[in-house]
């Protein structure tokens, strides 16, 4: 049976490393798409000396701007450029995931990176260098960091610092410094009693031996507050750097006070907004999160072999896993601490769970074949090709979306001449990713209009839609491009609207339709 079962194993890693090789080549061909498109056009514009918050209303943290202002330099805002530096980053993702769970053995540790891998690849272009895959990475290294040994000043600092750069791409992002914060005052503690034990024991030997030792227990010889403060200290001093810095750079470019404008009022207002795109009440909004909670987006089923990998460790290796456990646990919450529930905040979570799932392959030989038969089961569950792999498969567009952006991209080009100017009535529907290929001025400083349809009696909402209209008025674009389709998406709900009547009448009065299709309108200025 047990030759059985490691054949079972070998022939099970094979299939899952050679389907994400072949998914992994066919992602070098997805186009920029959905969230991608608004953050890179962003960076665009800041390249163009726009600065976020100040000439950009967007409700981001400044590290999103900033990671992706990185990542429009690099790639010069190419498609196979920034395919490039996603597999590049899943590869030194992987390497340091392969680097801590070898601790497990070989098996586990190709099985987490293979797991991992094809969940990854399942999102398709909509999951590509999402906000949480790349703070993920950040996270990652902490980990391999925390798991290579003892703690001391210099892993703490630098852990701080990595949480730091994260939590200005995603506050909350923040949550796995808590499982990192106790289990390394927990080894602290532990550390200071056997050392105080050590030369306890030793009363017997020589005098100059004796001192010696004692002076050693004395130094770790630390009670759990002091501990605390030990490991705070440098892990708080790293984690305020990332975010004084962010502050500096908004203070030092005139964006600190817009920013803390649209904190103070806009956030609020987006909270209440759940994954569905619906505002509701708080009740429906408390049922929602519950429930969304409760199944994971669809990844509950793998702590069933998460929990069978933990228990089945041995006794010395189930201190790493715990630790594992403890983030996937907080990140299954991370999802209900913005609310929305959207599928990549689960990136972090898939993560972890995975990564527990292959401890299948490790531990006792105790029911190993029927474990690796659950672990094969949840796999052909829970895990499936991308949309977008199917549709090359098959040899169709990936994309709608795409689609209507290579349409408006191609119009744009043939007839935006210098000077002109464009204003998007859109999010994510394709607009901003034909304007960042054509290199389109932004008319206004709002990039997307979803902003106006939701909260509509809110003075805050009234007050945006005064100013986008003043702003539309003194621009004057000569075009402006609006998504109709459902795809776009539309808020829905509670004090929600897709009527804008001022703006109707601008537009009634000063241009003309010389696109209409059933998804979207071009407007020229008369």
């Amino acid at each position: 049976m047990r030759r059985y079962s490691n054949l079972f194993q070998t022939v099970l890693l094979a299939l899952l490393g050679i389907v994400l090789i072949i998914q992994l080549a066919y992602s070098l061909r997805w186009q920029i798409t959905l969230d991608e498109a608004p953050l890179l056009y962003e960076s665009f514009l800041m390249q163009q000396g726009r600065m976020p918050y100040r000439d950009i209303f967007d409700f981001q943290m400044p590290g999103a701007f900033l990671v992706y202002a990185a990542l429009g330099l690099i790639s010069g805002f190419r498609d196979l450029p920034l395919r490039i530096i996603d597999i590049v980053i899943f590869i030194a993702l992987s390497s340091f995931t392969f680097a801590f769970m070898k601790k497990f053995g070989t098996a586990p540790a190709l099985a987490a990176v293979f797991l991992f891998g094809l969940k990854y690849m399942q999102g398709g272009a909509y999951m590509s260098l999402q906000r949480e895959y790349l703070l993920l990475f950040l996270i990652v290294i902490v980990l391999w960091m925390n798991l290579r040994g003892e703690a001391n000043w210099r892993i703490r600092f630098l852990s701080g610092i990595l949480f730091g750069i994260a939590s200005i791409i995603k506050p909350h992002a923040a949550i796995g410094l808590l499982p990192i914060f106790f289990f390394d005052l927990a080894d602290l503690v532990k550390q200071s009693k056997l050392t105080r034990e050590s030369a306890s024991s030793t009363c017997g030997s020589s005098a100059s031996s004796e001192v010696e030792l004692l002076d050693s227990a004395n130094k770790v010889n630390v009670s759990p507050l002091r501990a605390s403060a030990l490991i705070l200290l440098p892990l708080g001093i790293g984690f305020f750097i990332p975010i004084l810095l962010a502050i500096l750079w908004l203070a030092w470019t005139g964006a600190l006070l817009p920013f803390m404008n649209i904190a103070l009022n806009y956030w609020g207002l987006y909270s209440q907004i759940n994954g569905y795109l619906q505002v509701t009440d708080a009740s429906a909004k408390i049922q929602f999160t519950l429930m969304r909670l409760f199944f994971m987006d669809g990844n509950w089923v793998w702590l069933i072999p998460a929990a069978l990998g933990v228990y089945f460790l041995p006794a010395d290796k189930k201190r790493p896993a715990y630790l594992l456990a403890s983030l996937a646990l907080c990140y299954a919450i991370y999802p209900a601490l913005s609310g929305q529930f959207f599928t990549y905040h689960y990136i972090p979570f898939v993560y972890f769970i995975t990564a527990l799932a292959a401890l299948v392959m490790s531990g006792v030989q105790k029911f190993y074949f029927w474990r690796l038969m659950i672990l094969l089961a949840v796999i052909v569950a829970n895990i499936r090709p991308s949309s977008a792999f199917a549709r090359q498969l098959i040899g169709v567009s990936i994309s709608p979306i795409n689609d209507r952006a290579d349409e408006i991209t191609a119009y744009l080009d043939e007839n935006l001449q210098a000077g002109d100017t464009v204003q998007p009535l859109d999010w994510t529907g394709g607009t901003l990713l034909a304007m960042l290929r054509t290199r389109a001025p932004l008319a206004t400083s709002y990039v997307f209009d979803f902003y106006f349809y939701h909260h509509v009696s809110d003075p805050y909402i009234q007050s945006l839609r005064a100013d986008f209209m003043s702003e539309l008025q003194d621009a004057k674009p000569r075009f402006i491009v609006e998504v109709t389709s459902e795809d776009k998406p539309w808020v829905t709900g509670l004090d929600t609207s897709r009527e804008f009547p001022e703006l109707r009448q601008f537009l009634a009065r000063n241009y003309k339709v010389i696109i209409s299709k059933t998804d979207y309108q071009i407007y020229e200025r008369k």
